[in-house]
């Protein structure tokens, strides 16, 4: 497992792009989408690659399942009761850091998986495509507000290929 790749650096890059990280909250909240996989559809749609059911179905799925969710809902827990108790700062810390290492262990594991595919050689439709992939994988209904969500994600994924791919 590669642990440091070229998903790893996009996501870190590109969930630093202006309005991306509360934008990729609020679908994870609002409709229980993973970050992670929102992440690696733009990222592999900008690499020209084209997402199906076997990527959202890998091991990484099993990952996030079991330890990346479990660990979050634990780090949430905490942070509602350091409201009260600010001595628990440190263990908050603590686990934001270990859920950030789990959320590495899961994007190596969606890299190892998206690099098998072949490049597509329609790249302007790929991320729209893949995260509207991810979506049917999810049964997710869309509605106009999902709608708008996924096409700013589209819009910020081709801004950062202007700027920062080649």
């Amino acid at each position: 497992m590669k642990l440091k790749n070229d998903l790893w650096d996009f996501a870190l890059l590109f969930y630093q792009h202006p309005g991306i990280e509360s934008l990729c909250l609020k679908l994870q909240d609002q409709y229980g989408l993973s970050i992670n996989r929102l992440i690696m559809a733009c990222w592999a749609g900008l690499k020209g690659k084209e997402l199906n059911e076997a990527v959202f179905e890998s091991s990484a799925e099993q990952w996030k399942n079991q330890i990346t969710q479990p660990l979050r809902e634990v780090r949430y827990k905490v942070r509602q009761a350091k409201a009260d108790t600010p001595e628990l700062e440190a263990c908050y810390a603590a686990l934001r850091k270990a859920e950030l290492a789990c959320e590495q262990v899961e994007l190596a594991l969606l890299y190892e998986v998206v690099e098998g595919i072949p490049e597509s050689e329609i790249l302007e439709a790929t991320v729209e495509k893949n995260l509207y992939q991810y979506l049917n994988f999810c049964k997710q209904p869309i509605d106009n507000l999902l709608e708008a969500d996924i096409q700013t994600l589209v819009r910020a994924a081709k801004t950062y290929l202007g700027t920062n791919m080649r």
